[in-house]
């Protein structure tokens, strides 16, 4: 199964393990600016998750239009990285099982 993130500057990271997700997110909190808001883990499956520096999650499947984007604010940024390594895993029913908005 493969995966990748992009960074606050938008360079990508195949597959990084959990130490470079939290270095990711990490990131978010002490860069992020109006150009550059967010970071995002993007599973081959279509998949993807944007993070943004409020603890805003958007879920979205980018091949398949016909399912609109939700979003979620979490809690805590250990929430955020639980959320990120279970996409990371493929466990794509795990993930929408959050209570997403549309």
């Amino acid at each position: 199964m493969s995966y990748w993130m992009n960074d606050v500057m938008g360079a990508s990271i195949d597959e990084p393990n959990e130490t470079q997700i939290r270095e990711i997110v990490s990131s978010l909190q002490n860069l992020a600016d109006d150009e550059h808001p967010d970071v995002s883990l993007e599973h081959e499956s279509g998949w993807g998750l944007s993070i943004y520096v409020d603890g805003t999650l958007l879920w979205e499947n980018v091949e398949d239009s016909s399912i609109p984007p939700r979003e979620i604010t979490l809690e805590s940024w250990d929430e955020v990285i639980e959320v990120l390594l279970k996409l990371s895993r493929g466990d794509i029913g795990a993930v929408n099982q959050l209570d997403w908005q549309e």
